[in-house]
């Protein structure tokens, strides 16, 4: 049963460690195991360990990360069904590094999209432990759209890399990039998962910077409503509660549109095809996006939206602000 919007995310300690599942081998028992216990067992009071103990165990856990990971990437952290780790994808533009949150999910399982549909849970990240980091921005490679008995969500399966821009506070000065994720997993049932990395940055090799720029590939291109080669998208106006849009697209490829308002209790549906017509080399396409939920009183002529539109390995981001409601003929 997937989560639904506005569940409560559970806490870290409530997932099992891999080693106390059956078939796993003490191998399981990792330092970031045994601080996690501790922790745990800390905060409900059973065994109330001193605060150097917990901060000597920090430590190791970042000591055995050093030892454990090569250059370039941190150790994974695996919970339920899925692992992360931090990538340094090389340097940026001037006082910017490049780098990733990979996240790999066993078969059938999904993780969630910045909005994750009307069912699901969006990542959340904490950078505040990092050392001369100013700010991380996250980028999304597009999403795919998923159906069950819940409504649909957006997501992805198998393997992502989110690549990030990291800003340092003290250019040239070695930096620290220190991230503790909460997510969450589906197959049938969601498990809230929490994961931990850190990774040195700036150090001379940065053998995973082709999985970070082959990641950015996916992330859709930012566009101006109307310009540019297919895809593009060329109108959107409101039709009585939902939206009406206008695409050229490339013919042949696989379609879909995710539209985000201004806040997470807007929820768009999947849009229903009105035209489809190709002529010239370019099929274009006009599409009803139901409101399937929205804030209290809030009205969808003037919304700030955001529409993402994929073509097949091809993908834009337009933000606009909705224009007057179409009149009917």
């Amino acid at each position: 049963m997937p989560f639904r919007r506005g569940s409560q995310r559970g806490r870290a300690s409530d997932v099992p460690p891999a080693a106390a599942r059956p078939g796993h081998s003490m191998r399981g028992f990792t330092p970031s195991w045994l601080c996690g216990a501790m922790a745990l067992w800390h905060d409900t009071g059973m065994t109330p360990f001193p605060r150097s103990a917990l901060a000597a165990c920090a430590a190791l856990v970042l000591a055995s990360a050093s030892q454990a990971a090569p250059p370039g990437v941190s150790e994974w952290s695996s919970g339920l069904h899925a692992s992360v780790r931090l990538v340094d994808g090389g340097p940026g533009a001037e006082g910017t590094r490049k780098a990733g949150i990979e996240i790999r999910l066993d078969p059938h399982f999904k993780t969630y999209w910045r909005t994750p549909g009307d069912s699901g849970l969006p990542p959340s990240f904490d950078w505040s432990a990092s050392d001369n980091v100013k700010s991380v921005d996250v980028l999304w490679p597009a999403p795919e759209r998923f159906q069950d008995p819940a409504g649909f969500s957006l997501g992805y399966k198998g393997q992502v890399v989110l690549p990030l821009r990291v800003t340092t506070t003290e250019h040239g000065k070695p930096a620290t990039l220190l991230l503790k994720l909460d997510y969450a997993v589906c197959e049938q049932i969601c498990i809230p998962v929490h994961g931990e990395a850190a990774l040195p940055l700036g150090g001379p090799l940065a053998p995973f910077a082709d999985l970070v720029a082959e990641a950015e590939k996916r992330v859709p291109t930012p566009a101006a409503m109307g310009e540019g080669a297919p895809p593009v998208l060329a109108a959107v106006r409101q039709d009585g509660d939902a939206l009406r849009v206008t695409a050229a697209l490339e013919p042949g490829a696989p379609t879909d549109l995710f539209v985000e308002g201004d806040n997470a209790d807007w929820i768009f549906g999947a849009p229903a095809v009105l035209s489809d017509q190709t002529a010239g080399g370019v099929r274009r396409v006009e599409m009803r996006i139901p409101v399937d939920s929205r804030p209290p009183d809030a009205k969808l002529a003037g919304q700030a939206l955001t529409l993402t539109l994929k073509n097949g390995d091809k993908a834009v981001e337009v933000r606009t602000r909705l224009d007057a409601e179409v009149k009917p003929h």
